[in-house]
């Protein structure tokens, strides 16, 4: 039976929106890409520039890449039609290295991630299996703690952090000590309903799951999605902002300051002084109050991020 579904996805640029058919539909879900589609690359505070692919299985690649048990494991995934070489991703896990922030490993699935949308959202399964994957292998040859572990995803990479966190908690009975969802996407995962918490980003995905929402009710999610939630701007600026946050917030951890209200009116209306700020970004942590957090920003923020994150970004394969 012949399938066409359209989906309609608006953008914050000066291309509109884009159209996406979809013929055959159930062909797709009976696909499985190939798993060497999905590779790591390591980043070091010795030389933030120079990368290390780690495989699985193999451990002469994690001695080659001057992985540190003992330190912190943070691991960046991408999204839809980015890839590791798009700039932002270059600043973000260049600027981690050097913050010394522990081992930086970058999720690479550019293959897979430039195809259509509904495409790529079947592609994320592969992806989470294979993080979990790398995370087990790590966990057996290293020792390492899942506790010790933090996932930083964007759009569909926050959607494949929780499926790596829910993978990890079923095969192992343990947690992922912490998910960050930069402006987690929404297409197929919150609507045009919402999918299986074990797809999507929930707080029960990892001990802490801080959430930055920047392009809600459009490529971003807009429900809160973690233990705490944070809406700049009221959460409907633009999809890549979220990124922009991120990387700011290494440079400054304190840059931003969030304050929890109902609703953005509120906060616009109310009087932030009285009430005790918390940071948003890389400084989140879990003895902030579960909630919901608005914090307004200004240009002072480009001033702690080099890249901007355009359409060209999604048009060019890296």
């Amino acid at each position: 039976m012949f399938l066409l579904l359209v989906i309609l996805v608006y953008c914050s640029s000066p291309v509109n929106s884009f159209l996406f058919p979809i013929v055959y539909l159930d062909r797709l879900y009976n696909y499985t890409p190939p798993e060497n589609e999905v590779t790591f690359f390591l980043y070091h505070r010795s030389n933030p520039t120079k990368e290390n692919q780690i495989f699985i299985g193999d451990k002469e690649s994690i001695h080659r890449s001057r992985f540190e048990p003992e330190l912190p494991t943070r691991i960046i995934i991408h999204g839809w039609t980015h890839g590791k070489n798009v700039p932002a991703f270059v600043e973000m896990r260049e600027v981690m290295a050097r913050a010394h922030l522990g081992n930086v490993i970058l999720v690479d699935w550019a293959p897979l991630s430039h195809v259509i949308y509904v495409e790529a959202r079947v592609h994320n399964v592969v992806v989470a299996k294979q993080v979990t994957n790398l995370l087990l292998f790590l966990r057996e040859y290293t020792n390492i703690r899942m506790s010790s572990v933090h996932l930083i995803g964007h759009s569909m990479g926050a959607q494949i952090a929780a499926m790596t966190g829910n993978r990890i908690k079923t095969q192992i009975n343990q947690m992922i000590g912490r998910i960050s969802g930069l402006d987690p996407a929404a297409p197929l995962f919150e609507w045009p309903h919402i999918e299986s918490l074990d797809d999507v980003l929930d707080p029960s995905d990892a001990l802490f799951v801080d959430v930055i929402h920047t392009n809600g009710r459009h490529l971003g999610m807009i429900t809160p999605a973690g233990h705490v939630d944070y809406y700049p701007n009221g959460g409907v600026c633009s999809h890549s902002k979220a990124l922009d946050y991120w990387i700011a917030s290494i440079r400054k951890p304190n840059l931003f300051k969030a304050y929890a209200y109902k609703s953005w009116d509120e906060y616009v209306k109310g009087r932030a002084g009285n009430l005790k700020s918390y940071p948003m970004g890389i400084a989140a942590n879990p003895d902030i109050p579960h909630g919901i957090y608005f914090v307004k920003t200004d240009q002072n923020v480009e001033k702690y991020h080099k890249t901007k994150t355009t359409m060209k970004d999604s048009l060019i394969k890296y």
